[in-house]
């Protein structure tokens, strides 16, 4: 029997001011995982100041989204981009790349993409640029 696992798994680190979110996407995302987890991210960075969010997204298992959990990605990603200030995204495939770029220009820090995911946390965690 093969068991197939898809979904959002979210480590969540939190210091004061400082949150630091890894996301690891796999498989096919639904619309439900998005009414799952969207509640859960909005509780952790409801009191932070805007533009102090760190989060690195691990795309190297992620095969894309239904076409209602495309619009549900767009839709929060619209409404934390104020919040962002650095963006690591983790793959190994062109479009994974490009996604990164497309996702640069929309939110107000700085998004990088990474094919080592060591590297892209630290990035991430430093104070530098």
């Amino acid at each position: 029997m093969h068991i197939r696992t898809s979904g959002i798994f979210i480590e969540l680190f939190r210091e004061e001011e400082e949150v630091y979110v890894e996301f690891t996407l796999r498989g096919k995302l639904t619309h439900e995982d998005y009414e799952t987890f969207v509640p859960f991210i909005e509780s952790a960075i409801k009191d932070l100041p805007p533009n102090r969010l760190k989060i690195l997204i691990d795309m190297k298992d992620f095969e894309g989204w239904s076409l209602e959990a495309a619009w549900d990605d767009f839709k929060f990603g619209l409404e934390i981009r104020e919040d962002i200030e650095k963006m690591a995204v983790v793959g190994d495939k062109k479009w994974e790349e490009l996604f990164t770029k497309m996702v640069g220009w929309l939110i107000s820090g700085k998004a990088k993409f990474f094919r080592d995911k060591e590297e892209a946390r630290r990035w991430l965690t430093s104070t530098l640029t």
